[in-house]
């Protein structure tokens, strides 16, 4: 309701103002307002005892009593409006405890977090980190890793703990490629500035890097370290040493500008006949190569064969039975019977010489009659046999000196 004024008239008791029960009834009026309004109608519940400047009314719960404003109950909303200090004063946000401090813009929230300190900002920075002076720039051992650079510096600069030498906290120069190779402290092209095709090689003396003819020191250096051939090898011991590549028996080389020839110069065999374990002269086994044979080795050389040819190694157990050994024959065996083939060819390499001659008989024992047809060679040596196609179908073996070494042959076709 409006204030309620006690009508007082124009001049005392002149019977035109409230009744005195009117005007208590106004102060009443007023009275239960003002206790409604700054109270719960029967007590007040604001205090205003002692303020200090600057404070606000603020409800403990019970009453509104002088306090700062010093906690949010929502969001605040400056509404376009800044948060400013006085009197060149700071402007302090702190979290409780180990709680974080956000700040979002942009769809991006960055946090600084409470546990540590730690600064994430998911999101690009700009920042100005350049200087006037190197000194004015953070300290090394106050602000290790930081990056920064100087005006009119061409080099950047990290701080950085160095172990190398002991160097400690510093503000290390970071290379460019605007950068000389001289900054880095194990180099040195200032005392001597280098000259054209110069390199750089390490002075012992003052463990650096300087300019220097890239030949000096080539009298340790050799062109080539190790060559190995077939037989022996050599090592380069000189600068000026030389590799010699030299021919053998036919061989000539050749060295033209960057290309070594190597050369045959002998004369290449081209037939069977010149090689030089071959025999195809008319005494040989068989005599002179001719078309459709074939070859076999017979111990000593490759000659010619007019059929394929088995070979059989003879040896004696004791004085009664012939061994064969070879073809057909996994172990020695005694006096076995043997199958040979019309129009093959087979040899009997009698390994025991005069002491059992080997002979082909058409009828048994030692006085049997000698079976010849198609043989050449030696039965105290090796016997050739090529079978005709019109030999016996049985056929026999014999040592002409002792009865029990013996055996038969059974030619097929």
């Amino acid at each position: 309701m409006a204030k309620q004024l006690i009508g007082i008239g124009t001049t005392a008791n002149d019977g035109t103002g409230d009744t005195l029960r009117t005007g208590g009834d106004k102060v009443n009026d007023n009275f239960n307002e003002v206790y409604s309004a700054l109270g719960n109608g029967t007590v007040l519940q604001v205090s205003i005892a002692s303020p200090s400047s600057g404070q606000v009314l603020r409800y403990n719960g019970t009453n509104f009593v002088s306090s700062d404003y010093n906690e949010l109950t929502s969001a605040l909303d400056v509404n376009g409006n800044s948060i400013v200090s006085s009197s060149n004063g700071n402007i302090a946000i702190a979290s409780n405890g180990i709680g974080n401090i956000t700040l979002a813009a942009g769809g991006v929230t960055s946090t600084f977090t409470g546990n540590g300190g730690a600064i994430d900002m998911p999101t690009t920075v700009k920042y100005k980190n350049e200087y006037t002076t190197l000194a004015s720039a953070p300290a090394a051992a106050s602000y290790p890793g930081y990056f920064f650079t100087v005006d009119g510096d061409d080099n950047p600069y990290v701080n950085i703990n160095i172990t190398e030498g002991g160097a400690g906290d510093v503000r290390a120069k970071v290379l460019t490629q605007y950068s000389s190779i001289d900054l880095l402290s194990d180099v040195d092209i200032t005392t001597n500035a280098p000259t054209n095709n110069q390199v750089l090689k390490w002075n012992a003396t003052d463990n650096k890097f300087v300019p220097a003819d890239d030949n000096t020191g080539l009298s340790t250096i050799n062109v080539f370290q190790t060559v190995a051939g077939d037989t022996g090898s050599t090592t380069a011991n000189s600068q000026t040493d030389t590799l010699t590549i030299q021919g053998g028996d036919n061989i000539t080389t050749a060295v033209t500008g960057d290309t070594v020839e190597i050369s045959f110069s002998g004369t290449l065999t081209t037939t069977f006949s010149a090689l030089t374990d071959t025999d195809t002269s008319a005494s040989a086994t068989f005599g002179v190569p001719q078309q459709g044979d074939s070859l076999f080795y017979n111990g000593t050389n490759w000659v010619a064969t007019r059929s394929p040819i088995t070979w059989w190694e003879l040896d004696s157990n004791g004085a009664s039975h012939y061994t064969f050994e070879g073809p057909g024959f996994s172990t020695p065996t005694d006096d076995p019977t043997i199958y040979v083939m019309r129009g093959m060819t087979y040899a009997f390499e009698n390994t025991t010489g005069s002491s059992h001659p080997f002979r082909i008989q058409s009828t048994t024992g030692l006085s049997g009659t000698a079976y010849t047809t198609g043989q050449s060679g030696s039965g105290t040596g090796t016997l050739y046999w090529t079978v005709p196609m019109d030999a016996p179908n049985t056929l026999y073996y014999q040592c002409t000196i002792h009865a029990a070494m013996n055996g038969t042959i059974n030619v097929l076709n």
